[in-house]
């Protein structure tokens, strides 16, 4: 029998919804049958949460993978090495929560790059709090692209049935044409193939869509599809891959959702995830890719507003650990 992927949460933002959703995600041992899996992040946070909503569930902390029991009913948690959180910030933009969330999931990356876990999920992180804490990278992913030396790693966005990529993604809306490029174009198409075809679809359909309104209109409304977008999809037609566009922005999730793609190729950020996150919250999730390991968080922030009120969905945090599980395998 093939062994069941070892997997760690990290806890995100110790002062947003994740520690919640957490307790609420694992009271449902199900996810047993299909993984071993921990947490990095703070034992007695996981503890007051699990009490607040009276879940049958124990956490045991550990200073030591090895120590890790994996017991039912139980799970084990990790501290970082040097750190401690402390009393639990308020629910708010905070540098200390920033510092334990950047922990946390440094941890979670330094064991992948030992080969020691096979996949990592991360709980919500607040990016104003990341910067604050002294993260100077745009995001989590370009904190992560640095610390695992991978040369491009990308964001893969689940919705649903449909699967989608943005070739730019955290970069000011003026210097995105800049980043409309041929090749990146091609890669990016590579990368939702590849991705595809671990999924277990043999010929998957991609879309590429458009930058411009109406595909540009002939080049009314700019050249981007004639001089870069449609010279790729070309490209990618000769490399054999089954791929069409550009498909205007404003048509090619209707189009994918009816059946005509596995995949959409996005040119930004917004219009990969406003599209995506119309779906219903228990099918999406944000995955790390180009990584030494996959990895995914939920396709929402840290929702200061109704944290510890006991009412955060956790179907987000399901998604991510379903698709983290499948394709650790």
């Amino acid at each position: 029998m093939t062994p069941k992927p070892l997997i760690s949460i990290a806890m995100g933002d110790p002062s947003g919804i994740g520690p919640e959703i957490i307790v609420k995600l694992l009271s449902d041992e199900n996810w047993r049958k299909r993984c071993r899996l921990f947490i990095i992040g703070d034992a007695q946070v996981m503890r007051d949460n699990a009490a607040a909503l009276k879940a049958p569930l124990q956490f045991r902390a550990i200073d030591e993978l090895a120590d890790a029991e994996f017991a039912p009913g139980c799970v084990d948690v990790l501290s970082p090495p040097h750190f401690e959180l402390g009393p639990v910030p308020p629910p708010e933009v905070n540098a200390k929560s920033g510092e334990a969330a950047g922990r946390y999931l440094q941890c979670a990356y330094e064991l992948a790059m030992q080969s020691r876990v096979q996949g990592v999920v991360m709980a919500p992180m607040n990016k104003e709090s990341f910067r604050l804490a002294g993260y100077n990278y745009f995001d989590e992913l370009d904190f992560l692209g640095d610390i695992t030396g991978s040369p491009e790693p990308f964001i893969l966005g689940a919705a649903g049935p449909i699967w989608a990529v943005a070739v730019t993604e955290h970069i000011a809306f003026k210097d995105i044409v800049f980043q409309i490029k041929r090749e990146r174009i091609l890669r990016y198409i590579g990368h939702m193939r590849n991705v595809l075809e671990k999924l277990g679809q043999s010929q998957p359909r991609i879309a590429v869509a458009a930058l411009n309104p109406h595909a540009g209109e002939g080049g009314l409304f700019g050249r981007e599809e004639i001089d870069e977008i449609a010279p790729a999809v070309r490209d990618a037609m000769r490399d054999d891959m089954n791929v069409a566009g550009p498909v205007p922005a404003d048509i090619v999730f209707k189009r994918a959702l009816e059946g005509d793609f596995d995949g959409v190729v996005c040119m930004y950020h917004d219009q990969m995830n406003i599209a995506r996150k119309l779906q219903a919250r228990g099918d999406i999730a944000t995955l790390w890719m180009g990584l030494p390991v996959i990895g995914a968080t939920t396709a929402h922030g840290t929702a200061f507003d109704i944290a510890g009120k006991g009412i955060a969905d956790p179907g987000s945090l399901r998604a991510a650990l379903n698709h983290v599980i499948k394709l650790a395998r």
